[in-house]
């Protein structure tokens, strides 16, 4: 369904992947669940994605979950990235993206 959360998350994991990076889903943490996360030799990504609210509100929740907080003993940087979706547009409407540790 083109209306869910879950459609984009798929589409962005068959993009990553189609582009040969290493991607997981629904990565459990102590205070819940990271959308995505890809790893690259440089650093860490974790997505937290957000339909019809804003790239602010999947932030906060990454925040206030600590869910960086998970991958903490890992030598790579993390960098969070914030992203909504507009179901209407079917488009990417904003996103954020921060490191680790920093605003």
């Amino acid at each position: 369904d083109a209306n869910s959360e879950g459609h984009y998350q798929q589409l962005l994991y068959v993009i990553f992947s189609l582009l040969g990076r290493y991607v997981d889903v629904e990565v459990r943490t102590a205070t819940g669940r990271v959308d995505m996360v890809l790893r690259t030799d440089k650093a860490l990504y974790l997505f937290e994605l957000k339909l019809n609210k804003s790239a602010r509100a999947a932030m906060d929740q990454m925040d206030r979950k600590d869910y960086a907080a998970r991958f903490a003993l890992d030598n790579r940087p993390i960098v969070k990235v914030a992203i909504n979706f507009d179901a209407e547009q079917h488009t990417i409407t904003d996103w954020k993206i921060e490191e680790y540790g920093q605003k």
